[in-house]
């Protein structure tokens, strides 16, 4: 069983340590298997499944926003074509 630190939970997905610890405590991310002042620790396989989990929700989320993203530039370029005025606040 390999085990982690802090530092290498969330440098594995990019994020800072305090941005890991606020997952923990909100029960989102693992929670550590050791706890003992000056060395807490997560298992490796639990760190990568969460960091997998949220690779893949991302994935889903990307997507819908591409999609609305797409539809919003159509829409501002049929505006344009047509000589409609656009707005100057950003609906979306």
């Amino acid at each position: 069983m390999a085990l982690i630190d802090a530092r290498t939970s969330a440098a594995t997905g990019g994020m800072g340590i305090s941005w890991w610890h606020a997952r923990v405590a909100a029960g989102e991310a693992p929670k550590p298997v050791i706890q003992q002042p000056r060395m807490t620790r997560w298992r490796l396989a639990d760190v990568r499944a969460f960091w997998a989990q949220r690779a893949q929700a991302g994935s889903a989320d990307a997507g819908e926003n591409m999609q609305a993203q797409a539809i919003r530039a159509s829409a501002a370029a049929a505006r344009k074509r047509d000589g409609t005025p656009t707005s100057s606040t950003n609906a979306g």
